[in-house]
């Protein structure tokens, strides 16, 4: 999947076609049959240590799971329930989204949460039924987003987190440490922007934000490359258009393997033609050179970028997250 510059005089430009990494090298040929059995081994596998996420939310799931928590743990609430607690307590200025919180209202909502865990036996109580609650909840899962409406694609995401959780395993991490990585993988490479509206309506409930609050609007980003308050290298010459950080995401097998595999070879280019880039870079306004994203492209790629674009090919490569699986012969 390398791509680099042969000579000083020829440049090898980023395409969308790459040619060989972990995932490609070893299932190129992948067939659908073998992406599914890949989940099933790891389940058998790991059925000791972790217990998948149900590609399906179900009433029965979720009345296991509540009955096993009360039966440990009587006087549990859930979190917008703790919050009502938690408002019937506070005696202060309203706490508004958007609106910074003065040293007061910040006194008196402390004042509130230690009212509100009072009644569970203080903090330190609290906190010990949440992490035993935690622990059920990972023992008897349930498939929340396939609840909600506003989530159209929980089937997907299931699929996705334990995928990512079983092949975090696999290279040696922690199950903890393996569903951190999956929950930042999942809002990278799959459409989480229900997380967004979600947050909103539950600060509206608990009285933290205005009811009338609009949900926001996602809208394309166009960038002017001449204005002078462009930040953003123009690489367009070279096959990277628009944001060079920015990718799609696809809900479908071999579009989103392909969107991936095309970021990797920009990427690799941008590494590997150091001078093309370097000149973009020179022709942003000196007030835009140092920022991060300019000025620390390499180490960007390398530590963080590139790392999580080759765990989520090999993720799409071997496993079946959509569907919609359109396998090259």
């Amino acid at each position: 999947m390398n791509v680099t510059s042969t000579n000083a005089n020829t440049q090898v430009y980023a395409t969308s076609k790459t040619q060989a990494t972990k995932a490609t090298s070893a299932y190129e040929v992948t067939s659908q049959t073998k992406k599914t059995d890949r989940m099933s081994e790891m389940q058998e596998k790991y059925k000791d240590v972790y217990t998948p996420i149900p590609e399906t939310y179900t009433k029965g799931s979720k009345e296991l799971q509540q009955s096993k928590i009360y039966e440990a743990y009587p006087n549990y609430l859930t979190g917008p329930e703790f919050l009502k607690l938690v408002d019937a307590a506070y005696d202060g200025e309203p706490i508004q989204l958007g609106k910074e919180v003065t040293q007061e209202q910040k006194d008196k909502q402390k004042i509130a949460f230690d009212a509100a865990y009072a009644i569970f036996g203080g903090e330190e109580a609290y906190s010990d039924m949440m992490k035993g609650v935690k622990e059920i909840q990972n023992k008897y899962p349930v498939n929340n987003w396939g609840k909600d409406e506003s989530v159209h694609n929980g089937r997907e995401l299931a699929r996705f987190t334990n995928a990512v959780i079983y092949d975090g395993l696999e290279d040696g991490k922690s199950l903890d440490d393996a569903k951190i990585y999956a929950g930042k993988l999942r809002s990278s490479f799959m459409d989480t922007s229900y997380s967004v509206r979600n947050f909103l309506d539950t600060l509206i409930k608990a009285g933290r934000a205005d009811p009338d609050a609009q949900q926001p609007k996602y809208t394309k980003n166009e960038i002017d490359f001449n204005a002078t308050n462009n930040s953003v290298m123009d690489l367009r010459k070279y096959g990277i258009d628009g944001n060079w950080e920015l990718y799609k995401i696809l809900e479908n097998q071999q579009a989103m393997t392909s969107e991936i595999e095309k970021k990797i070879n920009q990427f690799n280019f941008m590494l590997n033609n150091e001078d093309l880039v370097k000149g973009a870079y020179s022709k942003l306004d000196s007030s835009y050179q140092d920022l991060g994203n300019n000025a620390g492209y390499k180490q960007l790629i390398r530590d963080e970028y590139m790392p999580d674009m080759k765990e989520a090919l090999d993720i799409f490569k071997n496993y079946k997250i959509y569907d919609s699986i359109d396998i090259k012969g």
